[in-house]
């Protein structure tokens, strides 16, 4: 299973335990669980969250949650599979000079933008600007992203409270001890008072603030390929041998993820 899918099992994991949490402390009292299920409540802090979502971030960054979560199951891209790519541009290179790479089929969107410029002659100087700067904008997109999640585990709990105190004001607002039954209308108003706190923790501590952590360690891990491909991207660029280049790109490895990399030498970094 990979780790997209695993963190989104996680989120459901956890929704399905607080369910069962709820059921076994309530004795499985079906009366009593159902007390947690109330749709009001839900609307009050769901609504002002994405109303509050919408006045700071911009729609269509909402609008692209969908696909938020396709990144987050989607196969991650290994640095060493971008390693040996490199070192193969660099055989051929070597073999047929840059024109070879003229038709070469790139999938990594920054290596092939790096190569087509390598094989247009553009200058050193303008190849590594325009790399920084599809970085600096790969950064900020994402950084937006995460800021979004984040923003949305702040709100949620707030509005929360703000049901909370709400249904506490109505509470107090409507006590009248001379009716029968008072005190059991108190203590049940009370809990209806409380369980919009409730949403709002499980909205941020489950979806939100998981989300953003999870999407803020693969921006990390994307922008770590990146920045490799790009030293590799210059690396040819200069004419360097493929030897240079595979001990320059694994220098950046750690030493079990050097071991998966395919030497120049057609074996593995660790034989």
């Amino acid at each position: 299973m990979g780790l997209g899918i695993l963190s989104l099992a996680a989120i459901l994991f956890s929704l399905a335990v607080i369910v069962f949490g709820i059921m076994f402390l309530a004795d499985f009292d079906m009366g009593l669980v159902g007390g947690f299920a109330d749709l009001p409540s839900i609307l009050l802090v769901i609504a002002p969250t994405f109303g509050s979502l919408i006045t700071t971030v911009p729609i269509q960054q909402i609008a692209k949650i969908p696909a938020h979560f396709k990144v987050i199951v989607r196969k991650e891209q290994t640095p060493e599979a971008q390693i040996e790519k490199i070192v193969d541009l660099a055989n051929k290179v070597r073999s047929g000079g840059i024109l070879a790479l003229e038709e070469e089929q790139i999938p990594e969107p920054t290596m092939q933008y790096g190569v087509r410029m390598i094989v247009d002659g553009i200058q050193e100087e303008k190849i590594k600007k325009a790399l920084e700067d599809s970085l600096d904008s790969i950064d900020t997109r994402h950084g937006e992203v995460v800021s979004m999640y984040e923003k949305a585990g702040s709100f949620a709990p707030a509005f929360g409270m703000v049901g909370t105190v709400v249904g506490l004001i109505i509470m107090l607002g409507s006590m009248d001890f001379d009716q029968e039954g008072a005190i059991a209308n108190l203590t049940a108003a009370m809990a209806a008072a409380l369980i919009t706190t409730l949403y709002g923790c499980i909205l941020a501590n489950v979806i939100f603030l998981p989300i953003a952590a999870r999407l803020k360690i693969l921006h990390q891990r994307e922008m770590f390929n990146k920045t490799l491909i790009c030293t590799g991207v210059m690396a040819l660029q200069h004419g360097s041998s493929p030897s240079f280049i595979y001990e320059l790109l694994c220098e950046q490895l750690n030493k079990e993820r050097r071991k998966n990399v395919t030497n120049p030498r057609g074996n593995r970094g660790g034989d």
